[in-house]
């Protein structure tokens, strides 16, 4: 049930790339105006902005990395919409990489939080709430993933530490204390087991939204 975990979030970041652009071009298409394009795709998706960018800064900032200027603004590359960016300075390897993938976290974090809170709560329904809530889903889950520089440092740290792990586990080497088989008995596998069933439904918003979208760009 965590390998599904993982695979959804894996899925979930490939449609979050098709959707920003669909909506890009959408907004382009309606308009012809590159400028209104960028400022919607701002607007929406400023919220989930804020959290990627302050991530990434806090935990530079934890890890006492310099942090310098931060742009929240969107910015076309090409066919790829950068939503926004914060310049961190240059570090080791574990640093950087925890530094790249902080918006990951606490992007995960945050959605699987909602998503407990709002099944459990049973909240949905046709009122403004629901609206709410199924709005920071959609900017969250499409906001939340590293960008390919912010994981510059993940190839590294895979090489010099996860790689050498691994293989120490082939070998036979245990961590005192750590039995994974006891951690599949326990509350964990059942915590991943709903969580894979609440990341549902950010998957189905942004299937149905790019169907929509494909929709509309063949006209």
């Amino acid at each position: 049930m965590i390998l599904l975990f993982f695979l959804e979030l894996l899925v979930l970041f490939f449609l979050s790339r098709s959707l920003t652009s669909h909506l890009s071009f959408i907004f382009y298409r309606i308009f012809h105006n590159q400028r209104i394009a960028v400022f919607l795709m701002a607007v929406i998706f400023l919220p989930g902005t804020i959290i990627h960018e302050f991530s990434h800064a806090i935990m530079a900032k934890f890890l006492f990395v310099y942090v310098g200027k931060m742009q929240l603004m969107p910015r076309l590359h090409g066919d790829t919409l950068r939503l926004g960016s914060v310049e961190v300075g240059k570090s080791d390897i574990v640093r950087n990489f925890l530094i790249g993938i902080a918006p990951f976290v606490v992007g995960t974090s945050l959605l699987l939080a909602i998503l407990f809170f709002a099944f459990f709560n049973n909240i949905f329904g046709f009122n403004l709430l629901t609206l709410l809530v199924l709005s920071f889903i959609f900017v969250l889950s499409n906001t939340m993933y590293s960008s390919r520089k912010d994981m510059e440092g993940a190839v590294e740290f895979f090489i010099f530490v996860i790689f050498p792990i691994l293989v120490l586990y082939l070998l036979g080497f245990r961590i005192p204390g750590l039995d994974w088989n006891l951690m599949m008995k326990s509350n964990v596998e059942n915590f991943f087991r709903t969580a894979t069933i609440f990341l549902g439904l950010p998957l189905v918003i942004d299937t149905s939204l790019i169907i929509f979208a494909k929709i509309i760009l063949r006209r």
